[in-house]
């Protein structure tokens, strides 16, 4: 009995630690080898002589009851698994891969498509739909007071602003620690949300010289120099790297990348989460660029010149906003284009009170920006001219809301588009100089062309600013200002006039094709107006889309934000 026993502990431990088939299991009795047992029971002999009769018994009883505890876990029956029912909506069936089997067999395993499967993409209406500007003033006058209150940059943006560029310079300077970073605001944070996101009002501009970027971004073994590298790459490569770094490490979010302009950028956006304002900063984000502080400038000192002359900017700005005429990357004219056709209109567009500004040599602090260029080299021999004073006239002072009514005639009536320059240096009308290039615009599938607006850039005489427009976007600004001579004339009001421009083929219930569109031409459905992209079978980029390089440029993220 006592082999017996032992032999039992024997084939429990084996099949404890030795998984067997279900033949093998049968004789494992029958089938044991006796040199086996012998050993085992020399084993047991040895650990069992050095002990005496009380710790023998109590080792006995121990394996007894081990060996009745194995036998009653064999008999006892399993638990059958309680299959999980989930109550789910019913969806459409997977498709299932198609493939042809291999030559090998019939087993061969189904090939994994090397292209993802690429999900329809939906169009709806935004939860938060951009409404008109309502006013509680009912007059022109008291709705342009009301909506400079709302739109004027306040001390408290400025404080969220450059906390904002020192917050970015925290993060960019782990790369490049030599960087400069500046921050401006054009308008209040808490007013244009119509193309908010195409049109930012803040801008946010990193410096560093040329050398310090090419050590930092290429290293110092790196053959070559910067001199040597073309400007406007390494422009774009410092743009992409400090957007990496942004966007991986201190929480702001990609929107679209403008490189195609004349100042490549790219638009960020700076969510509530990072405990700056309680709503998410769109940003335009640049290294390099000069456009922002020229702005900052000619702004400043307009309105030290005249405060009318700020305001009237500010308005301007906003209503080429809410029209959707000022998103450089769609053609139109940017917001810093619209500020100088409002200085340009004030130095020789005002009727009755004369000039309300100077030619640009006159202002103060913008004509020491000048003294780079050839010209004014060149002119700084003859003699200097008397300071500029406004002129003296008994006619009152007119407000602001008449001197919008007099810009918007004065392009739409009398500027000629083709044979004349917006040219704030010279601060008179005339035609475009011999120094400015032209702007010829060919219409889409039209044979003819024609010549497109002439912005003289003030600090660069031989740069045309509009060189970007088009054809599509010339006729949208020629229509856009007809439309507000004619609301301005019959009178409407300024809610009606700042009524948000939304896209002919969208207000007849059809789907608009945004550019955003990366993945092909999109179909509109007839019954539900929604634009739902044809299945691609390009594979997706992995790449982030500022990091692309040989492709066109990514576009806005939303026309109407």
């Amino acid at each position: 009995m006592f082999f017996e026993a032992l032999r039992e502990l024997y084939t429990t431990a084996i099949s404890a630690t030795k998984p067997v088939n279900a033949k093998s299991a049968k004789g494992i009795k029958s089938k044991s080898d006796p040199s086996t047992l012998g050993i085992v029971f020399m084993a047991f002999v040895c650990a069992v002589l050095p002990l005496d009769i009380s710790q023998l018994s109590f080792a006995i009883l121990g394996a007894v009851l081990y060996a009745l505890l194995q036998k009653s876990d064999q008999f006892t029956a399993k638990k059958p698994p309680i299959p999980l029912v989930v109550n789910a909506a019913p969806c459409a069936p997977k498709p299932k891969p198609s493939y042809t089997p291999s030559k090998a067999g019939a087993h061969a395993k189904p090939s994994i498509p090397a292209t993802p499967i690429i999900k329809q993409e939906t169009r709806t209406s935004s939860i938060q739909p951009i409404v008109t500007p309502t006013f509680q003033s009912k007059c022109w006058e008291g709705e342009i007071q009301e909506l400079l209150l709302q739109i004027t940059p306040t001390s408290e943006v400025e404080q969220i602003v450059n906390k904002l560029a020192q917050n970015m310079a925290q993060a960019i300077r782990k790369i490049i620690p030599e960087i400069e970073v500046t921050g401006f605001a054009s308008g209040n944070l808490t007013s244009g949300k119509a193309f908010g996101v195409a049109v930012p009002e803040v801008d946010i501009i990193a410096n560093a010289s040329p050398h310090i970027l090419f050590e930092r971004l290429h290293g110092h073994s790196t053959k070559g120099s910067a001199s040597q590298l073309d400007a406007k790459k390494l422009q774009k490569c410092a743009i992409r790297a400090c957007t990496d770094r942004l966007v991986s490490a201190a929480g702001f979010k990609f929107r679209r990348s403008a490189f195609r302009g004349q100042e490549p950028k790219v638009t960020l956006l700076a969510p509530a989460s990072l405990g700056l304002f309680s709503e998410s900063i769109p940003i335009d984000f640049a290294v390099n660029v000069v456009t922002p502080f020229y702005n900052a400038a000619l702004l400043t000192e307009c309105g030290q010149i005249d405060s009318r002359a700020k305001e009237l900017i500010l308005i301007v700005k906003r209503w080429a906003k809410d029209r959707g005429i000022c998103h450089a990357a769609k053609g139109h004219l940017s917001p810093y284009l619209w500020g100088l056709l409002t200085i340009y209109f004030l130095q020789v567009g005002v009727t009755d009170e004369g000039a309300l500004l100077p030619p640009l040599d006159q202002f103060e602090m913008s004509a020491g920006l000048l003294a780079n260029d050839k010209r004014q080299k060149a002119s700084a021999d003859t003699p200097k001219q008397r300071k500029w004073k406004p002129a003296q006239t008994m006619e009152p002072k007119k407000s602001v809301g008449q001197l919008f009514k007099e810009f918007v005639k004065f392009f739409e009536t009398q500027f000629d588009w083709r044979n004349e320059a917006v040219s704030v240096r010279a601060g008179q009308r005339g035609p475009p100089s011999v120094d400015l290039p032209l702007n010829i615009m060919v219409a889409d599938g039209a044979a003819t062309s024609q010549v497109g607006p002439s912005v003289e850039d003030p600090f660069c005489a031989a740069q045309n600013l509009a060189e970007g427009m088009n054809s599509a976007s010339f006729a949208r600004l020629k229509e856009e200002l007809s439309r507000a001579a004619a609301l301005c004339s019959r009178g409407a009001s300024l809610s009606e006039l700042l009524e948000p421009w939304v896209p002919p083929d969208f207000e007849s219930g059809e789907s608009h094709h945004h550019d955003e569109l990366s993945n092909g031409s999109g179909k509109a459905s007839p019954a539900t107006g929604t634009c739902q992209p044809q299945a691609s079978t390009t594979s997706i980029p992995t790449t982030p889309p500022w990091r692309r390089t040989g492709a066109p440029a990514t576009k806005a993220a939303n026309a109407v934000a």
